[in-house]
């Protein structure tokens, strides 16, 4: 199994993150697994989990490139991780920065996400970096959607402006386009390199109700969807997720190709 929406945090940051998580009045919830490290690897092995994603973002200038150094040692530390960094639009020099984590670091890919930077996905401030990654085929994984508690809806529209400039960039919405799935669901069909991860999809808890797009829509994008957790921010077992999807019946076939298949094709691995 290959998860493809797992956090990877150094120590501190997952403790503020955690922090905010559990303040009364986000919105959020109480977080299950507060691991890091060694400790969070051996987890997801114990799941079933061969490889997964080093998801993270930054929050003020200055971070992003201690992330990305955080990810590139510990990708040399821990083999299973799939390494991703990511970008901070204010930090300037994008495009060096880009050419950087790929090219130097060799990322997979990176992650963006508009509500906690502040900064949207369709920025020109990011087109340098759309660029490159549209050149050297690597995936940005992002959370454009309004799940669990944001307010603003607009991310398929922002989304759907940067793919307009580059529709060849490979991209991963998070939690399937939650709670805006109808939107995302359209820029599928217009754009062939649109994926969707499934965290925290169909897993109903009291923080996140409602928050599945149905059978019909695993089904009909079966060689769209990737397998996602969100570990290790999550209120439930990891085990729930799997059970979610699997309790829709697709089939071994279109199982194999959420849980591993598809996130091999398009991360470019060697068969599992």
């Amino acid at each position: 199994m290959i998860d493809m929406h797992v956090h990877f945090f150094p120590p501190g940051v997952f403790q503020a993150i955690w922090r905010y998580f559990e303040t009364p009045g986000n919105g959020l919830w109480n977080i299950r697994y507060k691991l890091h490290g060694s400790q969070h690897v051996e987890a997801l092995k114990r799941e079933g989990v061969k490889r997964f994603t080093s998801l993270l973002y930054a929050h003020k200038p200055g971070l992003a490139g201690y992330l990305n150094d955080y990810i590139r040692e510990s990708s040399e530390r821990f083999p299973e991780l799939l390494p991703f960094g990511t970008v901070f639009a204010g930090d300037g020099h994008s495009e060096k920065v880009a050419r950087r984590i790929f090219e130097e670091y060799k990322f997979y890919g990176i992650k963006l996400h508009p509500f906690v930077s502040n900064e949207n996905l369709d920025d020109p401030r990011f087109f340098p970096v759309y660029e490159t990654m549209e050149d050297l085929g690597k995936i940005l994984i992002c959370h454009p959607s309004s799940v669990p508690a944001y307010q603003r809806t607009d991310g398929a529209k922002r989304l759907r402006n940067a793919l307009n400039e580059f529709p060849r960039l490979k991209v991963v919405v998070a939690h399937c386009g939650a709670y805006e799935f109808g939107d995302y669901n359209a820029l599928a069909q217009d754009f062939e390199y649109l994926y969707f991860d499934t965290a925290m999809n169909c897993v109903h808890t009291e923080s996140l109700p409602n928050n599945c797009p149905g059978r019909e829509f695993f089904f009909k994008n079966q060689d769209r969807i990737v397998f996602g957790s969100d570990f290790p921010n999550i209120p439930h077992s990891y085990a729930n997720q799997v059970e979610a999807l699997n309790s829709f019946n697709l089939g071994e076939i279109i199982e194999r190709k959420i849980f591993n298949d598809n996130a091999i094709k398009l991360l470019g691995l060697n068969q599992e």
